[in-house]
């Protein structure tokens, strides 16, 4: 039975809601599914009956504690909804889960931000919850000189809180994984990677800043899963952008131990050893003794290649380029021509950079997220940067993710 994602409540004062924005999407890119007043309640609102119920469901609290959210500048009769209704309860509950035989959840994890050094802090937090922050749970303590959490110490903890969710836990069964960057919101199903937000769903390139967002995100998924489970099959699900897809497979990549299976409309597609050429026409065109890789692959009739020539035309002079297309342009693409041009595709790439020793390889495709997927899978141990493209509302390549060639 396919498990849902743990759970996370985000607990702030509404005058520090960029910081709650910042902790959904990490927490959303690592396989939670989030409790965010803002987005998780159809008007937005602290209506007490949603946050009871929030309090009592998650898996993890997350008090994002602050002189708003501990109302210290606010008179005594004022509502204190962050305090009384959420922080509160919440360390209640984890104080009765503490008996012996209960299940420790939720998970309390307080970030403290604006409230002095850590003495006074932790006297301040003493005085409005009643609890000593040393005997229940862990106070991090965020970088006092930003104007409030940044973006890696939210993915620092969101990936701390992938670790605390699943504390002692293990599993035989293979792993399953959803990667979901385009259309609405996916179910809830454990480690579902929800990039959506970020991302912008169908039609949009998205911007590179939240690209490496979503793979260093991927990174903590893949580390996780490693820690956690005995089997190292993985069904994969992309239902998302062909660099998010790209990004995945090459995370659990073939050098590693994960064997991914990844879905496709026409069933599963696994890695194959080696392929036939087939399937695809294309070659590798050698232009100049040095310079970058630049590949482009259709294998949907989309003229990626005359997409790619305005690419080619702004980066400087490539040494190279592969421009590879299906031979049998009629049809869909079946599970075993997917895993064949995904593997001939790759060998191609790999015997092409040891030909330039390109710095970096520059991909845009046209294809389904399950090749993409697979064609990640089979690059590694490439001593160049990875570049893929997406296409912008123009009809343009621009440039999605990175990804180093330090990648593991």
């Amino acid at each position: 039975m396919t498990m849902a994602s743990p759970v996370a409540m985000i607990s702030y004062s509404w005058a520090d809601s960029d910081a709650a924005e910042l902790l959904h999407d990490e927490f959303a890119l690592r396989g939670f599914s989030v409790i965010h007043d803002r987005y998780s309640f159809t008007d937005g609102s602290r209506i007490p009956a949603n946050m009871t119920n929030a309090v009592a469901a998650c898996d993890v609290f997350v008090a994002y504690l602050t002189p708003n959210s501990l109302y210290l500048n606010r008179s005594a009769d004022k509502p204190r909804p962050a305090l009384v209704g959420e922080l509160r309860p919440a360390l209640r509950r984890r104080r009765e889960n503490l008996e012996p035989g209960a299940a420790d959840t939720p998970t309390v994890l307080p970030l403290a931000h604006g409230l002095g050094d850590r003495s006074t802090a932790a006297e301040t937090i003493r005085l409005q919850t009643g609890e000593d922050v040393a005997s229940l749970w862990t106070t991090t303590w965020l970088n006092q000189t930003t104007p409030h959490i940044t973006q890696l110490e939210a993915a620092s903890v969101a990936a701390n809180a992938l670790d605390a969710a699943t504390s002692g836990r293990s599993s035989d069964a293979t792993s399953e994984l959803f990667v979901a960057t385009r259309g609405t919101t996916p179910p809830s199903r454990r480690h579902t990677i929800d990039g959506t937000r970020l991302l912008g769903g169908d039609r949009t390139a998205g911007d590179p800043g939240e690209w490496s967002r979503l793979f260093a995100a991927l990174t903590d998924i893949e580390r996780h899963l490693s820690a956690t489970s005995h089997d190292h099959s993985i069904i994969i699900d992309p239902r998302c952008h062909l660099s998010a897809a790209l990004a995945t497979g090459r995370i659990f990549h073939q050098a590693t131990r994960w064997s991914p299976t990844f879905t496709s409309r026409n069933g599963p597609v696994e890695p194959l050893s080696t392929a036939p050429s087939e399937y695809l026409n294309g070659n590798f065109d050698h232009y100049n003794e040095t310079g970058d890789l630049i590949v482009d692959i259709d294998l949907l009739g989309h003229n990626v290649g005359d997409s790619t020539d305005q690419l080619a035309a702004d980066l400087p002079p490539a040494g190279g380029r592969i421009s590879l297309s299906r031979k049998n342009p009629d049809g869909d693409l079946s599970s075993d021509e997917i895993a064949h041009a995904a593997r001939w595709s790759a060998n191609l790439i790999r015997k092409s950079h040891a030909k330039l020793r390109p710095t970096t390889i520059h991909i845009a495709q046209a294809a389904p997220a399950a090749f993409a997927g697979l064609l990640g899978h089979h690059l590694t141990a490439l001593n160049a940067d990875i570049t893929s493209y997406e296409l912008d509302h123009d009809g343009q390549y621009i440039p999605a993710l990175s990804i180093p060639y330090t990648t593991p």
